[in-house]
């Protein structure tokens, strides 16, 4: 992109210009439209908003490294690095960690520690390498770079499994794995990007950063579109909630197996494909923390329980239309039976039965 460092390259610029617009592009549209063009997921706002400012942070970054380098300082390449790496330091990298804490929706996650440790590597660039023109602050950067990616990774792959099983115990759609699993990737992607970014590299590397910029976005952007918000109510901790019960938890057993029984079962409650353990305690006239330790009392979880009930109402479905010798559609009968997805009512029910639902099928047949 600038001349002294031979980037004077046409294909380059159409890149360059590719990522730029479409991080733009992409920030307005998350930030403007409430509303998701790829799915029918209800979005969450505020996953939206961070992404946006993630993205405008990008197009920004691609403004000031081409204005520092181009105009400010075109003959000091030492500097220009230093300020935009700076800038890039208390931009693009501590929103792209907020953006994928703020994808972890099990709890309000404190986003202090975030700017905290982001501030010292700009705090050493600006006095080292702005201020005293020190080429050490490079060195720095990397190791202190190093150590905080890899203490965010930690922490990462730590909250990620809480997160599936918090998921696991407050959602019997199975589909919201994929929420984690994308992670993944979504970490690679970004780590990929900021050692670009960050990274002191050469001709190549401005080529490659601009091509995973791109994919990035694309990538985000479809995440955040088919991502389901989950109910706010599953954050909030239930002291409160345990401390005005009328019921003494001595009682647990006994008061709700029969609220289940009448309010889940009987009246097939459990067929609604959006229930979740915060609607059942409210529809049962219980609260979370105790149903969730009737569960665990029972030995069993949220996500069994209802899927239990599910798997049973196929199995019956089924046998009612062999005895009738009605057609039979294994699709429509999984979402009949409150499952939203086929692929999630497989899952489920080879996790309940032990055996594929066609196995199970077959065998109905042979008695």
């Amino acid at each position: 992109m600038y001349e002294q460092d031979g980037l004077q390259d046409h294909y380059y610029m159409i890149l360059y210009g590719a990522a730029t617009m479409f991080a733009a592009l992409a920030g307005l549209y998350l930030l403007f439209r409430h509303r998701n063009a790829l799915s029918d997921a209800e979005p969450p706002l505020a996953l939206r908003r961070w992404t946006a400012a993630f993205f405008a942070a990008i197009a920004m970054s691609h403004v000031w490294w081409t204005a520092i380098g181009t105009v400010v300082l075109k003959n000091n390449l030492f500097i220009r690095n230093a300020i935009n790496i700076m800038l890039d330091s208390v931009t693009l990298v501590p929103l792209m960690m907020t953006v994928l804490l703020k994808m972890l929706q099990d709890r309000r996650r404190p986003l202090w520690p975030v700017p905290a440790a982001i501030l010292p590597a700009a705090a050493v660039t600006i006095y080292l390498g702005i201020i005293e023109r020190n080429p050490i602050y490079e060195d720095f950067l990397r190791i202190y770079l190093l150590i905080t990616a890899t203490a965010f990774i930690t922490y990462m792959i730590y909250a990620v499994k809480q997160y599936g099983e918090w998921l696991h115990d407050n959602y019997a759609d199975l589909k919201h794995k994929e929420v984690w699993q994308s992670m993944l990737l979504m970490v690679i992607i970004l780590l990929m990007f900021y050692g670009y970014k960050t990274n002191f590299g050469g001709f190549l590397s401005e080529y490659l950063v601009q091509l995973n910029t791109i994919v990035l976005i694309v990538f985000l952007t479809w995440r955040v579109e088919t991502l389901q918000q989950l109910d706010e109510e599953q954050e909030e901790e239930t002291f409160e909630e345990l401390t005005t019960s009328s019921e003494p938890a001595s009682k647990l057993p006994n008061h709700i197996g029969p609220l289940l029984k009448k309010h889940c079962e009987e009246s097939l409650l459990y067929l609604q494909n959006d229930l979740t353990l915060h609607r059942l305690s409210t529809a049962i006239g219980t609260n979370r923390t105790y149903l969730s330790a009737y569960f665990q009392q029972q030995g069993i979880t949220y996500n069994s329980y209802i899927n239990r009930l599910r798997t049973e109402r196929f199995m019956q479905l089924y046998r009612d239309s062999i005895d009738n010798n009605k057609p039979f559609s294994v699709q429509e009968t999984a979402i009949e039976s409150g499952f939203q997805s086929y692929r999630t009512f497989a899952a489920a029910f080879k996790t309940s039965m032990g055996m594929t639902a066609s196995e199970w099928m077959e065998k109905e047949k042979e008695t």
